[in-house]
């Protein structure tokens, strides 16, 4: 397999960035893997606290235990700047993500060509 698709496959299957480090583009494989993980993080720690925050709720009563009353807490926007930070870092991620793929390949490719010249 070529380099093109090797790096390709590691950025779409293993982490954003890892295509970068296979290939030596170690500062480019940072700023995608820091770009990605961070919008994955912020919005895993924005699940937990609202998974936190709604089973509070639950327990304290203020919540009846019906899944449908659950759910309809759960699929809420969420209030204020929250709901804009959140499409944010789901951009930062998935913007890594393809960006990662895409450029994996094209910096694969150049390394392919110039090695079979």
């Amino acid at each position: 397999m070529n380099k093109a698709v090797t790096a390709a496959l590691m950025s779409a299957l293993v982490c954003p960035g890892s295509g970068h480090f296979y290939l030596k583009r170690y500062n480019s494989g940072t700023l995608i893997s820091f770009l990605s993980l961070s919008g994955l993080v912020y919005l895993l720690y924005k699940a937990v606290e609202r998974a936190q925050a709604i089973s509070d709720r639950i327990l304290s009563g203020e919540i009846p235990l019906d899944f449908n009353v659950i759910y309809q807490q759960i699929s809420q926007v969420p209030p204020g700047d929250s709901g804009l930070l959140i499409n944010l870092a789901t951009l930062a991620f998935i913007a890594g993500w393809v960006v990662g793929i895409i450029d994996a390949y094209r910096i694969g490719k150049q390394l392919d060509i110039a090695q079979a010249s």
